[in-house]
């Protein structure tokens, strides 16, 4: 169990990672993240665990004074908890003090544009595509926003 120095209250570590390199890595006393199944709250001495994670923001309580509360937009991914090391793995991750309102605010308009004309065209796969798109714009706007509360 890992403990840290000031108190005897049990942390974890919690690395994300994307092919850029790790992106996140904090101690932590709780990781809340959206799975294929739903909600998911992991807090130190959780069983191991590896399940794939959806489009969605990643919220950490860190182990600091005040309990900071940071946001990570992911593109889905894994999570895989043991041994109070809790790494995410995803193709796309990006912190909320590092992203861009106004250029989000240009892919979720491209998405949105590319949606109509797929559907103009009733080509599926281009909506499929354009949809995603716009989650994923959606998702980094909602974690910009935390940044802020």
């Amino acid at each position: 169990m890992a403990n840290n120095e000031n108190n005897s209250r049990p942390y974890m570590t919690v690395t994300i990672s994307s092919p850029d390199g790790v992106i996140y890595e904090h101690r932590s006393y709780s990781c809340n993240v959206k799975t294929t199944q739903g909600g998911l709250t992991i807090m130190p001495n959780h069983i191991p665990i590896l399940t794939p994670l959806v489009i969605s923001a990643v919220k950490v309580t860190r182990v600091e004074a005040g309990e900071p509360v940071d946001f990570i937009a992911i593109n889905g991914g894994i999570l895989s908890m043991a041994n109070n090391q809790l790494e995410i793995i995803s193709n796309y991750a990006v912190r909320a003090r590092d992203i861009d309102e106004a250029a989000v605010e240009i892919q979720k308009q491209q998405a949105e544009e590319d949606m109509a004309a797929a559907l103009r065209e009733k080509d599926s796969r281009k909506f499929k595509r354009a949809k995603i798109s716009l989650e994923r714009a959606i998702n980094k706007i909602a974690v910009s926003q935390q940044r802020r509360l």
